[in-house]
């Protein structure tokens, strides 16, 4: 699998690289080569599956388009194509919802990808930079508070369905008071657990000083130079 045949850089690489490179560039082809770029990367990340990649961003879509018809509305570039009262829809609009729309779901699905990685992968990343171990844990914790609070909330959901319970179906008053109860209490399993996180980490001496060793430890080889080789090549490519 693509996860282990390349370096734990790498992967934080492709990331940022495509991240980076969709607000970096505007025309709308280079974005969706892009956009198809992401799909490609978060599809064979570690087994991912394109049907699995293309429902995570159907997922994400009310957010995206929220943002899109925003631009859709209030832009007023260009050629006007509709109007009615102070909305207005105009070529400009139209172009920079797409732009908006391309961009947003490439640093979503880069979003998805980096987060799976694990701790291990990010220490061996940033252990070839040369860089403090505690970026590595403050980046890999941090990039699994969503996912596990989205874990939490299903788990929950779950569990009220058990109890013949769906939230969907209460009045709005008594689901908003459900969310808000569950929201609540997956927020402090969170907070107890990086409590209970950093205690384990301090008896294993994770602020030690002096020299660490690596049970397993990665070393950078062609294929990782050929993915950076092919990375410089689409950065020249975008930006020309």
């Amino acid at each position: 699998m693509l996860k282990t045949r390349l370096h734990p850089l790498n992967h934080i690489l492709i990331c940022l690289v495509f991240s980076s490179l969709v607000f970096a560039c505007g025309a709308l082809p280079r974005l969706c080569f892009i956009l198809g770029l992401s799909i490609l990367y978060s599809s064979v990340r570690g087994g991912y599956g394109f049907i699995k990649t293309l429902k995570s961003l159907w997922r994400s879509l009310p957010f995206i388009m929220s943002l899109s018809v925003l631009q859709l509305i209030f832009r007023s570039e260009g050629e006007a194509l509709w109007h009615w009262g102070f909305m207005r829809i105009s070529s400009g609009g139209i172009y920079w919802a797409a732009v908006i729309s391309l961009r947003l779901a490439t640093v979503v699905l880069c979003a998805k990808a980096i987060s799976r990685n694990s701790f291990r992968d990010f220490q061996a990343a940033f252990a070839a930079i040369r860089l403090p171990e505690e970026f590595s844990f403050m980046l890999s914790y941090g990039v699994q508070l969503i996912p596990s609070f989205s874990a939490k909330i299903k788990g929950f959901m779950q569990s009220l369905r058990m109890r013949g319970i769906e939230p969907a179906k209460l009045p709005w008053k008594q689901r908003l008071s459900v969310y808000k109860l569950m929201s609540i209490a997956a927020l402090a399993g969170i907070i107890n657990g990086s409590t209970t996180a950093a205690i384990a980490l301090e008896l294993r001496g994770f602020r030690s000083k002096g020299r660490r060793s690596f049970l397993h430890k990665q070393s950078v080889g062609l294929a990782d130079a050929f993915l950076l080789a092919v990375l410089i090549l689409l950065i020249v490519f975008c930006l020309l």
